[in-house]
């Protein structure tokens, strides 16, 4: 996840008692596997094109995000555009 996302939020680590097994003091990777480089969710989506593949990624980062409080709810995901546009492929 971290090679799609990013790093997560400092704060966010701190929530986990283990955080300390993987990260350092100051929120680096510091785990025994490497992080894959250049990744990105729009190299790895190749079925759709245009408009339809910008709204599908905008509805990922909504549901995929470091702070749960932070992604959308069931209701909203429901609500998406992605969801309830036709877009023309």
């Amino acid at each position: 996840m971290i090679a799609y996302l990013g790093p997560p939020p400092t704060e966010f680590l701190r929530r986990s008692k283990e955080y300390s097994e993987y990260f350092d003091k100051d929120g680096n990777w510091d785990g025994f596997i490497a992080i894959p480089q250049n990744l990105s969710l729009e190299d790895s989506e190749e079925n759709l094109k245009g408009k339809n593949k910008e709204l599908f990624l905008q509805f990922m980062r909504s549901m995929l995000r470091w702070v749960p409080e932070e992604r959308k709810t069931a209701k909203e995901l429901l609500e998406d555009p992605w969801l309830n546009t036709l877009v023309e492929t």
